[in-house]
């Protein structure tokens, strides 16, 4: 077993960074590395491979109810957790302070390649909570850090309070940011861009805001009353804040992942318009066959997502989402329905993590 000090783990970490920040690193010897760590800090992981017959992502349903942790010797810096409808049900994430820094430089460096391009100090404006205000939420805290690196620090803040959105002092930012000609940078979940948008076309508010800003969504499109097509989301954010259908980017992120896979294209692909995610040499999205286990090229199958920015617990995931491989990348399309992972259940169900 590896202990957290371990001259490994430390020189595992460097390398990880290095490969974060595009340094010319074999991606191959850390993902070795990876696994040797792995398997000698959580045993039940060879038998979970042998099992499933193939190196498979140990599932998402394996943080819930226990904390999957390599370093009982170094108490984690941070925790976060999965939504759920009670604590009993919701999973967790624990961060060493090497694992917290390696999601933090792959948040940054992610955000940096794909949504902040070339802005200089946007005003970013956030549809999440404050860090304060969910400290559990890993959403609030990669937004906020995004914020907080990248944004005008004296005008960028999250709109969310503990009773709703302040309309008020969404309208003051932005009614600023028009007249300053300032582009601005709007972040949230999925779901609240659609009832932010619902709420001001009954107010009467719309904007045109500056050239080169942008939105970014995460998370899904079924809501728990309303299905919402991408497309339709994006066209509401054109119509609302002025911002074309190309500047509204999707992210994909996991409370038990330390990276977030971004949209690769304009290209709408899935059954809601959804996009292909862009891989890269520290996250890959793949997608496995249900019954074979086999990975697929072309077509729909289970979402497994390889994190090499992970040090803290298993780097590969099999995630609950169904996926549909293309060309261009991976699009998620929807959460998998029971029935559907059927040539693995029976592994999955076996191993207690």
């Amino acid at each position: 077993m590896f202990r957290y000090k371990d001259p490994f783990v430390q020189n595992l970490a460097e390398q990880i960074a290095a490969l974060i920040l595009g340094e010319a690193i074999d991606r191959e010897s850390v993902e070795q590395a990876l696994e040797e760590l792995a398997l000698a800090n959580l045993p039940q992981l060879a038998d979970y491979w042998r099992k499933t017959g193939c190196r498979l992502g140990i599932p998402d349903s394996a943080f819930k109810n226990s904390h999957v942790y390599y370093f009982p010797d170094q108490p984690a810096a941070r925790v976060f957790r999965t939504s759920g409808t009670s604590g009993a049900d919701r999973g967790a994430a624990c961060y060493s302070p090497l694992g917290l820094k390696l999601m933090d430089l792959s948040i940054i460096e992610n955000a940096r390649r794909h949504l902040i391009q070339e802005l200089d100090r946007p005003v970013i404006i956030r549809f999440v909570p404050t860090v304060s205000q969910a400290p559990e939420m890993i959403m609030a805290y990669g937004m906020e850090l995004i914020a907080t690196t990248f944004g005008d620090k004296a005008r960028s803040a999250s709109v969310i309070t503990g009773s709703g959105v302040d309309f008020e002092r969404l309208r003051s930012i932005l009614d600023q940011a028009v007249s300053d000609d300032q582009p601005v940078v709007l972040l949230g979940g999925s779901f609240a861009f659609v009832n932010i948008c619902d709420a001001l076309e009954k107010l009467g508010r719309s904007w045109q805001l500056p050239e080169g800003s942008r939105t970014l969504d995460g998370g899904g499109f079924k809501g728990r009353s309303r299905v919402v097509r991408a497309g339709e989301l994006r066209s509401a954010i054109t119509k609302t804040f002025g911002i074309p259908a190309g500047r509204a980017f999707n992210v994909f992120g996991m409370t038990e992942l330390a990276s977030q896979l971004y949209d690769a294209n304009d290209r709408e692909i899935g059954p809601l318009d959804e996009r292909p995610k862009s891989n890269l040499p520290f996250l890959q999205a793949r997608v496995r066959d249900s019954y074979t286990l086999g990975y697929r090229d072309r077509g729909e199958g289970l979402v497994e997502i390889m994190d090499s920015c992970i040090i803290d617990r298993p780097h590969r995931v099999l995630t609950g989402d169904l996926g549909l491989a293309s060309e261009d990348g991976v699009a998620i399309i929807g959460r998998v329905e029971r029935g559907q992972a059927r040539g693995c259940s029976l592994s999955l169900e076996s191993i207690k993590f």
